[in-house]
């Protein structure tokens, strides 16, 4: 399970969005306004993995904290009727950023959440032509949403 209860949220295309940079978030709210009409709701920073200590290091709250300092925290799941997209939102694409997506569906298989199929996903506003074959090679649905000028 992740580290903290995944809490799904409706659809919809302004509000707070934890630990999205504020790029971050303007790159998201694009997003939203071209596809949150495909989505039945949202989580957002969802954490996964993390450093589980034993009873001597403190309560439970403390124990889970300490789990969530250190687990990798998915920036948005996306969930759809039959599918579960499992989202990176990142200004200016790079080589990790295909990476992380990868990461976070392997950690859902172990931590999990959802019955439903996983999809590894990038949302930026700029990709080089490198990452996007990357994205495509190894099975990574990548939306480049630059702003408009």
């Amino acid at each position: 399970m992740p580290v903290y209860p995944v809490e799904r949220l409706p659809v919809t295309t302004r509000g707070h969005y934890p630990h999205l940079q504020r790029h971050d978030a303007r790159i998201w709210e694009r997003f939203l306004d071209l596809y949150a009409e495909a989505f039945e709701g949202f989580a957002y920073d969802v954490a996964l993995g993390g450093n589980r200590v034993g009873e001597d290091f403190g309560d439970e709250p403390t124990r889970l904290a300490w789990q969530y300092s250190t687990a990798m925290k998915i920036d948005v799941v996306g969930f759809k009727h039959d599918a579960c997209w499992i989202i990176e939102v990142k200004a200016g694409a790079h080589a990790g950023s295909v990476g992380q997506p990868l990461c976070y569906v392997e950690l859902a298989e172990v931590d999990r959440f959802t019955d439903l199929e996983l999809f590894p996903v990038l949302v930026t506003d700029r990709a080089s032509p490198d990452v996007a074959f990357c994205c495509e090679r190894l099975g990574v649905l990548l939306f480049e949403l630059p702003e408009e000028p």
